[in-house]
C-alpha cells in the first residue's frame, strides 16, 4: 500500500515531464518581417485595404511533416488571413517563408491597433508568435458602398442611377463628384456630392457626414443597340478617384413612336407651309425626345430642338417648311430625325407665288375701277331735265 502511494507523484512527475516535452513546439527564434520591417516590440504601421509581404524565418526544433506558417488577425468583417502549403522540417534546419497578406478593408477610426498572430503548426503541434500592428487609412481614398439603378432599361429611356459614397481615407475630402457613364454608348452625367468629412464628428464639422447619397439621371440614345453593357460608376475629387463597374441590360424602345398627319404639301416658291408630327410617349414616365431635321437647298425646314412628352401621352409639332424663291419646280424631300427615328416628308414646289405687294396693288386697281363704274353708271341713268320754253311778249 505504502509502495502505491510513492508510485503516485512519480507517475505525475513523469506525466508532467511528457507533457512539457510535447508541447515544446515546433520552432525557435521565429523573425517575422512586415512589409519589409522587422517587427517585435515595436508597433508598425500598415495601410487599411493593402497587400503587404509577409516574411516568416524560423529554426525547426523537431522533425515533422505537413508543416504550415499561417499569419492572421482577428475582429474584422473581412477575413484576413493567409497560410503556406503544407512542407515537412527536421530537427536543427532554418526555414523562411514569404506570404501576401491582405489588410482590413474596414476601419471605423483613423487608426488603430490589431494583433498579429504567426503561427507554425501541425497536426499535433504547434509554435506561435505575436506583434502589435497598428491599422492606419490611407491619406486620401473614397469607397462606393452601394449603386441602385434599374438593371434593364429600354432605349431612349431616362433612368436613375443613386450612389452611397463614403470617406475612407484619413483627410477631409472636398468637392467631390460622382460621374456615372456607359462608356460604349458615349453617354454620361455628373452629380455634385460636396465635403466628406475623415468621421462623424458633429463637434468640429456642421452639419457634414463621412458619407453621402446622390442620385443623377443618364440618358440611353433611343438608337441604342439591345445588349448588356459596363456602366461605369467614379468618385473623385482633386485628391483621389475610385472607379466600380456595373452591367446594365438595354432592350429596343418599344415605348414611343413618330406619326405624321400629312406627308406631302405643295407649296409655291418662297412659300411656307406646316406639317404636323406627332410623338406619342406610350411609357410610364417622362421623356425627352431630340428632334433634327436634315433637308437640301431647295427646302429650309425649321423644327424644334427638344420636345418633352409626359407619361402615356403624345405632342404634335410643327415642322416649318419654305421653298427657296430660286428652287426649280418639281418634288423634293426632308426627313425628321427623332432619337435616331426618321420620318421622311414630301414637298412639291407647282410655281412662283405672287408676291404681296402685287396683290395689294391688284386689289387697289379693282376698286378703282369699281369707283369708276359706278360713277359712270350714275352718270348714265341721271336722266336731263326739259328746257322750260321763254315766253316771249310782244308789244
Amino acid at each position: 500500500m505504502k509502495r502505491n502511494v510513492l508510485l503516485i507523484p512519480f507517475v505525475a512527475v513523469l506525466t508532467l515531464l511528457v507533457a512539457t516535452f510535447a508541447s515544446a513546439g515546433l520552432a525557435t527564434n521565429i523573425y517575422t518581417e512586415f512589409n519589409g520591417v522587422t517587427l517585435g516590440s515595436n508597433t508598425v504601421v500598415g495601410d487599411v485595404d493593402n497587400v503587404v509581404p509577409v516574411r516568416v524565418t524560423f529554426d525547426s526544433i523537431a522533425d515533422e511533416e505537413n508543416v504550415r506558417v499561417k499569419v492572421y488577425m482577428e475582429g474584422h468583417r473581412d477575413d484576413v488571413s493567409v497560410r503556406t502549403d503544407r512542407f515537412d522540417i527536421e530537427n536543427g534546419n532554418t526555414y523562411t517563408k514569404l506570404l501576401s497578406l491582405r489588410l482590413p478593408s474596414d476601419s471605423n477610426d483613423l487608426s488603430e491597433e490589431y494583433t498579429l498572430y504567426v503561427e507554425i503548426i501541425s497536426k499535433d503541434d504547434q509554435t506561435e508568435e505575436t506583434y502589435t500592428i497598428s491599422m492606419q487609412r490611407e491619406s486620401y481614398t473614397f469607397e462606393v458602398l452601394s449603386v441602385d439603378y434599374s438593371s434593364k432599361v429600354v432605349a431612349g429611356d431616362v433612368f436613375p442611377v443613386s450612389v452611397v459614397v463614403k470617406n475612407v481615407g484619413y483627410n477631409r475630402m472636398d468637392d467631390t463628384y460622382v460621374l456615372v457613364s456607359i462608356p460604349a454608348l458615349g453617354v454620361s452625367t455628373r452629380g455634385y456630392v460636396g465635403d466628406l468629412i475623415p468621421t462623424e464628428d458633429y463637434v468640429d464639422y456642421d452639419d457634414e457626414e463621412d458619407s453621402m447619397y446622390r442620385t443623377v439621371y443618364l440618358k440611353i440614345p433611343s438608337s441604342a443597340i439591345s445588349g448588356v453593357y459596363d456602366m461605369e460608376v467614379e468618385v473623385y475629387n482633386s485628391d483621389a478617384e475610385t472607379t466600380v463597374t456595373k452591367l446594365i441590360s438595354i432592350g429596343s424602345s418599344v415605348s414611343s413612336s413618330v406619326l405624321a398627319a400629312v406627308k406631302n404639301q405643295d407649296l409655291m416658291k418662297g412659300e411656307t407651309v406646316t406639317y404636323d408630327m406627332i410623338i406619342v410617349n406610350s411609357a410610364d414616365d417622362i421623356k425627352v425626345f431630340n428632334i433634327k431635321t436634315i433637308s437640301g437647298d431647295a427646302l429650309i425646314v425649321s423644327a424644334p430642338a427638344v420636345v418633352t412628352v409626359g407619361p402615356d401621352a403624345s405632342e404634335t409639332v410643327q415642322i416649318s417648311v419654305t421653298a427657296s424663291s430660286d428652287a426649280e419646280i418639281g418634288t423634293y424631300t426632308f426627313s425628321v430625325d427623332v432619337d435616331g427615328s426618321q420620318t421622311v416628308f414630301g414637298a412639291n414646289i407647282v410655281g412662283t407665288s405672287v408676291s404681296t405687294s402685287v396683290v395689294a396693288l391688284t386689289v387697289i386697281l379693282v376698286i378703282i375701277f369699281v369707283v369708276l363704274l359706278a360713277v359712270l353708271v350714275i352718270l348714265l341713268t341721271k336722266k336731263e331735265k326739259p328746257i322750260d320754253e321763254v315766253e316771249t311778249s310782244y308789244y
